[in-house]
């Protein structure tokens, strides 16, 4: 059975459709799912990402309407957005991994460019101390990132 995130990403992701954009309120949101707004919250903040391809604007008043925008990953902006905000100075294995997954998803890179890169950037391949390994993984997949830009511009 699917815990209560997952049911509520689905059913945003439902009432999103193939609509670019949905308003939400976040009170009835968690009224509909009897469960608390910081439920809500932590879907929107964990499962509805810029990485994931996804941006979201708040509005003030009338019970905290949230904006969900789905983004045209294909649009350059994605990727330098992708580079300079949603990586960030430290960059887990886990969330590498989430952002390639989407990548792939939106097929920027293929399967193979995917494996090589977690290969390159993986635990393993980063033997250092753990208090830097984050640091550098973000800044090679910064530069790793920058290049398929460049390339991707070729086309």
């Amino acid at each position: 059975m699917a815990n209560i995130s997952d049911i509520i990403e689905q059913f945003i992701l439902k009432t999103l459709g193939e609509d670019d954009s949905v308003d939400i309120s976040r009170n009835e949101l968690a009224n509909f799912f009897s469960c608390a707004p910081s439920q809500i919250n932590y879907v929107l903040e964990t499962r509805f990402t810029l990485d994931r391809g996804f941006v979201k604007q708040s509005r003030r008043g009338g019970g905290g309407y949230i904006k969900i925008s789905r983004i045209n990953v294909e649009d350059d902006n994605y990727m330098n957005n992708l580079i300079l905000e949603s990586v960030g100075d430290e960059l887990s294995a886990k969330r590498l991994s989430q952002i390639l997954d989407k990548l792939l998803q939106e097929k920027i890179i293929t399967r193979r460019e995917s494996e090589i890169i977690i290969s390159a950037l993986s635990e393993q391949s980063l033997s250092m101390p753990f208090t830097i390994k984050d640091s550098i993984r973000a800044r090679a997949f910064k530069n790793i990132l920058s290049t398929l830009l460049i390339y991707k511009e070729e086309k």
